[in-house]
């Protein structure tokens, strides 16, 4: 009778024991399915906000790496002289920049797009002008400013007032639309081929006559006759300017530094197939 007792309290203990375990197993296998779905779940959030974070600056600034910078000198009618681009042709390419998407931007905006992690529209166009021509403002200006587009002028600060140049008042009312006016020297001259007094003086007078009379900052540079060396781009440094401007063919790119940028030259007659060309090929 009593090893039938413990016969029997032994199975009621065994039992006991069995189902314990598997209590165990079942709170176990509910306890981490929940967190194995969360996982899963966070997976695809993450997964989710990472297409649809804005980009980042390193993304645009590759997108921003190669822009056409235009270059002008005068807009009017001058036969034989290819640096007057008449005003009808030059009209004819600005509607051609506003009917296939262009937008233009300003140096600034370039200069903060290619260096400092800023964004560009998505067919980014800058229009510049050399010298600072009277007809800049009377001819260039309501043309640009049809097309919605703004421009900057390189001006060289001696040539204000002068003949066939603009003067303050002009140079001011462009300013105040919108177009920067920038830096191109006191007299235009070779800078390479000047003693480097003579540079320093031609950099820092033309930059402190212009803000002066524009009570705006200058910080952009355009190289007289694309004229440059090692020594004229570091005096360009030197005295404050951001950004310069060679004459060399080809779209500014973000590869090159800051004192060796590059534009696109548009010249009298050249044609709307080139100028379309120069628009679709960086190193045309």
């Amino acid at each position: 009778m009593l090893k039938k007792i413990i016969r029997t309290l032994f199975w009621i203990a065994l039992i006991q024991v069995v189902l314990g375990i598997s209590g165990c197993s079942e709170e176990k296998a509910s306890s981490v399915a929940p967190q194995t779905a969360i996982a899963l779940t966070d997976s695809s959030v993450t997964s989710s906000k990472s297409l649809n974070t804005p980009k980042s600056p390193s993304y645009q600034k590759a997108q921003a790496q190669a822009v056409p910078v235009l270059y002008y000198h005068s807009v009017m009618l001058e036969e034989g002289n290819e640096v007057r681009m008449p005003p009808d042709q030059f009209e004819a390419q600005m509607a051609y920049l506003q009917e296939k998407g262009y937008e233009s931007v300003t140096l600034d905006q370039l200069y903060q797009a290619f260096y400092k992690g800023g964004v560009l529209p998505q067919k980014p166009i800058v229009i510049t002008f050399d010298d600072g021509y009277e007809d800049n403002h009377a001819t260039a200006f309501p043309i640009v400013e049809k097309y919605g587009f703004t421009a900057a002028v390189f001006m060289v600060s001696s040539y204000i007032g002068g003949e066939g140049f603009m003067s303050w008042p002009q140079l001011r009312e462009l300013s105040a639309n919108g177009w920067e006016i920038e830096g191109h020297t006191v007299n235009h001259p070779y800078l390479s081929q000047v003693d480097k007094t003579i540079v320093l003086n031609e950099l820092m007078n033309s930059k402190e006559t212009l803000e002066k009379g524009l009570g705006k900052s200058v910080g952009f540079f355009a190289y007289p006759f694309g004229d440059l060396n090692a020594d004229v781009a570091q005096a360009v440094k030197q005295t404050g300017y951001l950004m310069a401007f060679t004459t060399d063919r080809g779209w500014a790119d973000l590869n090159l530094d800051e004192w060796h940028l590059q534009r696109v030259y548009c010249f009298a007659n050249m044609g709307l197939n080139e100028f379309a060309r120069r628009l679709k090929e960086p190193n045309y």
